[in-house]
């Protein structure tokens, strides 16, 4: 019997075969730094991305702060100014209510001294006035000064107007009531009568 002999492959079709797979990709040296330096490039603007924002935000948090510090020393010294001024002005009912007994002390001695028989009374009465006005004056309290001088408003109330000969118009000729300022504040307007001039 004969036997089948085997074909036998051409070793250049071999080749040709062999040639038709496709190899793996294989990238160079140059290709993968490129690709490395792509992905870091990626990561660095990330993070430059992150970095502003928190600037941004830390920004925003400095000015909230510095405006809750202003917002709070605003606050601190209104109540440092309204404590202050409770304590200047905390015997001011006190005093209000004295100013009208140096006021009957004054009338007293208005009214005693043309009597003889009342000279050492009213010695006593003026002593007295004088203490008072002299605590009063350790407190805080002083008399406006409003004689001879032109009437004002902001310090005064006029209770009438008299004729003067030597007196120009609108200036005060008698005080009434002595008025007070407590601690720089008026707290009582003095009650005056005012000159008309010369009468007409």
């Amino acid at each position: 019997m004969k036997k089948d002999k085997t074909p036998e492959t051409d070793p250049a079709q071999e080749q040709a075969v062999a040639c038709d797979i496709p190899e793996p990709a294989i990238y160079g040296e140059d290709t993968a730094a490129d690709i490395a330096a792509e992905e870091q490039a990626l990561n660095l603007s990330d993070i430059e991305n992150r970095l502003d924002c928190a600037l941004l935000e830390a920004e925003k948090n400095r000015d909230l702060y510095l405006r809750a510090v202003a917002d709070l020393d605003t606050y601190r010294r209104k109540v440092q100014r309204e404590k202050q001024e409770l304590a200047k002005f905390a015997l001011q009912p006190l005093i209000e209510e004295l100013i009208p007994s140096v006021d009957h002390l004054d009338m007293a001695i208005e009214a005693a001294k043309g009597s003889e028989d009342s000279k050492n009374i009213v010695m006593g009465v003026e002593m007295v006035s004088s203490q008072i006005k002299k605590v009063l004056v350790n407190f805080g309290v002083e008399e406006i000064a409003v004689m001879n001088l032109p009437f004002d408003p902001n310090t005064s109330e006029c209770v009438s107007h008299e004729p003067s000969a030597g007196v120009a118009e609108n200036v005060v000729i008698k005080v009434v009531r002595r008025g007070y300022r407590f601690n720089g504040r008026l707290i009582r307007p003095a009650s005056v009568a005012v000159s008309n001039g010369k009468d007409k």
